[in-house]
């Protein structure tokens, strides 16, 4: 019997050793896929869906990125919201109550949205990344509100972006339009001057 637990107890640690090289395989594959490419440009149409699978709302805008460092996501309808990376910080603005926040590129450290423009080690090394069904699953090692994202491709493309919250809801991102390009113009978003300012930079 002690015989069969020790053997019970090898196998074990062989798949998790196996697993874990595995895992690491799936951030390497994944990352050769994302640094195919320093740009990319694309329509998108939004679906939130809550814990029981029931959609609370849909929405279609534009999403660009070019590395190193610029990000943006422009929701369109319906109601029009920006969210962009300039420099070290983050910028969302709501149009709706003229209001912007401000934060620092830092807090972004927590949402796997960050490794789609950024490739450096030190970022990287605070995911862990599995491959499933065609679907890349990135989970940050620090908890916050985002659960894990999740990445389809069609082709060498990015085709689907999914956030699993941490309260159920499921943010999906089917992009449409792809291009491996991007209009400068797009990170050069203006907010107006009398816009309200919310500064949460630390």
């Amino acid at each position: 019997m002690f015989k069969f637990i020790k053997c019970l107890a090898a196998a074990a640690c062989l798949s998790y050793a196996l697993s874990g090289t595995a895992f690491a395989d799936d951030k390497a594959d994944l990352k050769a896929k994302l640094n195919a490419f320093n740009e990319f440009s694309a329509s998108f149409v939004q679906e939130v869906t809550d814990k029981s699978g029931q959609e609370v709302m849909s929405s279609n805008g534009i999403i660009a990125l070019q590395k190193p460092a610029k990000f943006m996501l422009h929701t369109l309808n319906p109601d029009e919201q920006v969210l962009f990376c300039a420099g070290n910080d983050i910028y969302f603005y709501d149009p709706f109550v003229n209001q912007v926040s401000i934060f620092s590129r830092s807090e972004l450290s927590a949402s796997p949205f960050i490794l789609l423009s950024d490739m450096s080690d030190n970022v990287w090394a605070h995911y862990d990344v599995r491959h499933e069904n065609g679907v890349y699953i990135i989970t940050p090692n620090r908890q916050g509100d985002i659960v894990n994202l999740r990445l389809s491709f069609k082709g060498s493309d990015i085709d689907t972006i999914s956030l699993v919250m941490k309260d159920g809801n499921i943010n999906t991102y089917k992009l449409s339009d792809g291009r491996r390009s991007a209009d400068p113009q797009v990170f050069e978003y203006k907010i107006p001057e009398d816009a309200e300012v919310d500064d949460e930079r630390r």
